[in-house]
C-alpha cells in the first residue's frame, strides 16, 4: 500500500521531535544518506558517511554548541508522488549558541522522503532564510546590478 499526505506530515513531525530531544540516534536514522542544503552554510551537505558512529559524534558536538534550540513547524504542506513523500513550507527555530546571543530564525523548508521496513529517510532537503518584503518577494536591493 503507497504512503499518505498524513504519513508524510507525521513524518515531519517526527523529524522536528528528533532535532528537539536531540536525538541523535533517530536524526541519523531519518537524514542517514540524504543531500541538500542548510540554512547556516553555503555548502551543500551530504549526510553520508560508511560510519553512523562519526555521524552520532558530529551530530553530538552539533547539539553541544547550543545552550537552547527548539524548532515549531510554523506551516507545513506534503503530497506524494509514487513512494515518496514530499514535505515544504516553514518552521521557526529558536536558538541560543553558547557565547552568543539568542535568536530566531523563519527557515523556508523542503524535503523529499523515502519509507521502507526500517523507517522515514530523507532522501534531499533544501533550507533557507532568504529576506522578503512585505509583498513576499525578494527585496529589489539583494539583486539589482
Amino acid at each position: 500500500m503507497g504512503i499518505t499526505r498524513e504519513e508524510v506530515a507525521q513524518a515531519m513531525h517526527g523529524w522536528v521531535e528528533a532535532f528537539n530531544a536531540r536525538d541523535v540516534a533517530r536524526v541519523w536514522a531519518m537524514e542517514g544518506g540524504g543531500v541538500g542544503y542548510g540554512y547556516r552554510t553555503r555548502a551543500p551537505r551530504a549526510v553520508t558517511t560508511s560510519d553512523d558512529a562519526e555521524f552520532k559524534r558530529w551530530s553530538a558536538r552539533f547539539f553541544e554548541t547550543f545552550e537552547s534550540r527548539r524548532m515549531e513547524l510554523e506551516i507545513l504542506e506534503t503530497d506524494v508522488a509514487g513512494e515518496l513523500g514530499l514535505a515544504w513550507g516553514t518552521y521557526v527555530e529558536t536558538f541560543q549558541q553558547k557565547g552568543f546571543a539568542p535568536e530566531q530564525a523563519r527557515v523556508r523548508f523542503s524535503q523529499v522522503m523515502s519509507r521502507d521496513e526500517s523507517g522515514w529517510r530523507v532522501v534531499m532537503f533544501h533550507r533557507d532564510i532568504q529576506p522578503f518584503d512585505e509583498r513576499g518577494v525578494y527585496p529589489r536591493s539583494l539583486t539589482t546590478l
